[in-house]
């Protein structure tokens, strides 16, 4: 967080004089337009000047909000925390400050914001996380409201029959094939048994399972079968459809769109609801302060 340098410790630059200005008061407290341009630098470009402005004038709230409850960092506190830093960092005093260097960042800059974030973490913990939970009937409540939200791509469960050609066939072997697929679906058109003409007729290895191909994802079927049962609905039948092995009829068994078991998106929902709180809580807090302060926005 940016911190601002005096005056005194900046040599004189040459050239004409910018006189700063103030853009905001908080209470008692003033936040300048070189504080301001401070902290842009640390935005992503083109964040709006004002939004920034905003952020700053809640972390001086914050801020006094924390000193009000005793939640001040103390020189010790700070001085411990940064050693752990660089221990863990596997740092010496000289390592941890060029390092700040390469960010742009003094030791006193660093110091004060390190300071600030630690102050604003208890008050964070104290105001907003404490007593904040979701339980179990939340997040099925939630889950049941949104059960779209967790549904998985539709799967199809198809029953195969198959006319076989030789590999290498003849013209007269394909119509043959052809012909005899064509048969079939008229006595399926008859009522007959669609099991019971692929135990008899189909030369695919699925026929030992009655031609069932089970639930697939749609997708992922062959292209041939994929596209004949694209719009069908359970029950209807689709061919003589011409594939690299023969020619195929099929009969859709099953659409289903299955859902995410409750027990596996159980966490997910759980912590979206927590930040959504978390969220709420803390706009509600800022809001809290700003009604109590006297603040002028002058950007």
């Amino acid at each position: 967080m940016a911190v601002g340098v005096s005056a005194g410790s900046v040599p004189a630059a040459p050239g004409p004089v910018v006189v700063d200005r103030v853009v905001a008061v908080v209470n008692d407290e003033v936040i300048t337009m070189s504080d301001l341009q401070r902290e842009s630098l640390k935005r992503p470009a083109g964040t709006d000047q004002r939004l920034t402005l905003e952020d700053m004038i809640d972390r001086k709230l914050q801020m006094v909000a924390a000193k009000r409850n005793g939640m001040e960092v103390t020189d010790r506190e700070l001085a411990d925390a940064i050693a752990d830093i660089m221990k863990r960092n596997s740092m010496d005093n000289k390592q941890f400050e060029e390092a700040l260097a390469r960010e742009g960042l003094t030791l006193e800059q660093y110091r004060s914001e390190f300071r600030e974030q630690m102050t604003m973490s208890r008050l964070f913990n104290k105001f907003i996380r404490t007593g904040l939970s979701v339980d179990e009937k939340e997040i099925r409540e939630h889950y049941d409201r949104n059960l779209g939200q967790f549904t998985l791509p539709d799967e199809i469960r198809v029953r195969l029959l198959v006319v076989t050609v030789p590999e290498k066939a003849s013209s007269d072997q394909i119509e043959e094939a052809r012909d005899k697929a064509t048969a079939l679906m008229v006595r399926i058109g008859k009522g007959e048994n669609f099991i019971h003409l692929i135990r008899e007729n189909s030369g695919s290895p699925t026929a030992a399972q009655d031609g069932d191909l089970g639930f697939m994802q749609r997708g992922h079927l062959i292209p041939e079968i994929e596209d004949a049962a694209k719009d069908l609905k359970p029950g209807q039948y689709a061919g003589p459809v011409k594939a690299a092995d023969g020619f195929y009829i099929i009969r859709v068994e099953e659409v289903r769109t299955p859902v995410k078991p409750f027990e596996k998106v159980k966490d997910e929902i759980q912590k979206m609801l927590y930040e959504q709180k978390m969220e709420n809580t803390y706009r509600a807090f800022l809001q809290s302060l700003r009604s109590e302060a006297h603040i002028e926005n002058k950007l």
